[in-house]
């Protein structure tokens, strides 16, 4: 009875020790309880229906005659990358992002260039799937460029995705 209840008290603690702050960061989860970017897979990845697809690469969006691109660089959990907006019958713009991934979202700074100004604003987009959705919401004026007034009332549009492409040459 001894050896039994001293083999169940060494099982107790080893069970314990095993789900310490090591085993979550390899089950996904940061020290604060939180989960990472992509739970096991590298940053650099996402995960669609369990199977891990690579996160960099190319993305288009396409609606009517107006069209965006996105070439998208991941590095650990920095983003950089291209972002060009072609609006039909109006001016569009081209920039770059950087910034990081948080949660299941891409949060970046996009410098560009439009009508000869060059502007700062914040994107935003939801990984969802293997596609990106940008976050929609009202923007405020801040250190000399534009920024989300409330993340948590963005509104991410599905209708709109950016889809996964092959890059073109050169990009």
């Amino acid at each position: 009875m001894r050896i039994q209840l001293c083999l169940f008290s060494v099982g107790l603690l080893l069970l314990t020790e095993c789900g310490g702050p090591a085993n979550e960061a390899a089950m996904g989860k940061d020290s604060l309880g939180g989960s990472s970017v992509h739970g096991q897979a590298p940053a650099n990845t996402g995960v669609l229906s369990g199977t891990p697809f690579v996160l960099a690469g190319c993305y288009e969006m396409t609606i009517k005659r107006d069209t965006a691109f996105l070439s998208l660089q991941v590095e650990d959990t920095l983003v950089s990358g291209k972002l060009r907006y072609d609006w039909h019958e109006k001016d569009g713009n081209v920039g770059t992002i950087k910034g990081v991934l948080r949660d299941s979202l891409i949060i970046a700074d996009y410098t560009f260039e439009s009508e000869g100004l060059i502007s700062n604003r914040e994107v935003i987009f939801k990984i969802e799937d293997e596609t990106l959705l940008q976050g929609f919401g009202e923007l405020v004026e801040r250190n000399g460029g534009y920024m989300f007034q409330d993340r948590s009332q963005l509104q991410f549009m599905k209708s709109t995705p950016f889809v996964k492409i092959d890059c073109p040459e050169g990009e």
